[in-house]
């Protein structure tokens, strides 16, 4: 997911949502296969400081699906995305060895300044906290944060990957090096077996990108 907007009051923001491969030399490629038509599924909403939730409608544009809004204020814009209508991953003809994935997605669109402390708005978030160019990383899991240890990876521009445990404030920091996407993911397993569709499951992948542009 990409945001891009100027950061100014009453000037709308554009919400790129896309689906590709990382080659060999680490660069991105944006793909439009049947995982690109599963976007479809995503319910995207704008959470603003005053807590106004507004529904963003996806439209297919080429190689991405696109959401727009309008900031009518000041403040922060959090962007909230769910899927739980991905397909489940059969991996055996065991059930138990199957897989139902929820991918969840969150940004955040800054206008001006913004006071409002951000809170956990679905059931896996991350919040992130920036000062002097360092950024303090807050997972959640069910309104509540992770507990220490949990596991973290970040994805930087060049797609290197780095995986940092939250220590015992439930937090994990980093600092970006080069401009460009930077994704933050958190996944947990429920062991909670299912069916969906017709396919049986023996446990949820909950997975959540927090995505991050730096200019």
């Amino acid at each position: 997911m990409e945001i891009h907007g100027s950061g100014k009051v009453n000037e709308e923001v554009k919400i790129q949502v896309c689906y590709g491969f990382i080659d060999d030399l680490s660069e991105r490629h944006r793909t439009t296969g049947p995982e690109f038509q599963e976007i479809r599924n995503f319910k995207f909403f704008i959470l603003n400081d005053k807590g106004k939730k507004s529904k963003i409608e996806l439209q297919i544009k080429g190689d991405h699906w696109e959401g727009r809004f309008i900031p009518d204020q000041e403040g922060s814009y959090r962007i909230l995305g769910l899927n739980d209508q991905l397909p489940v991953l059969l991996r055996s003809k065991n059930s138990q060895e199957n897989v139902r994935p929820i991918d969840l997605m969150c940004g955040a669109y800054r206008v001006g300044s913004s006071s409002v402390p951000m809170k956990p708005a679905q059931f896996m978030d991350i919040i992130l906290q920036e000062k002097n160019g360092i950024y303090t990383v807050f997972p959640y899991r069910d309104m509540k944060p992770v507990e220490k240890g949990t596991t973290i990876r970040i994805f930087n521009p060049e797609n290197w990957e780095k995986n940092v445990q939250t220590d015992e404030n439930h937090q994990i920091v980093f600092k970006p090096t080069l401009p460009g996407l930077y994704v933050i993911r958190q996944d947990w397993y429920d062991n909670s077996p299912g069916v969906l569709n017709d396919n049986a499951y023996g446990k949820i992948r909950y997975r959540n990108n927090y995505c991050l542009w730096i200019n």
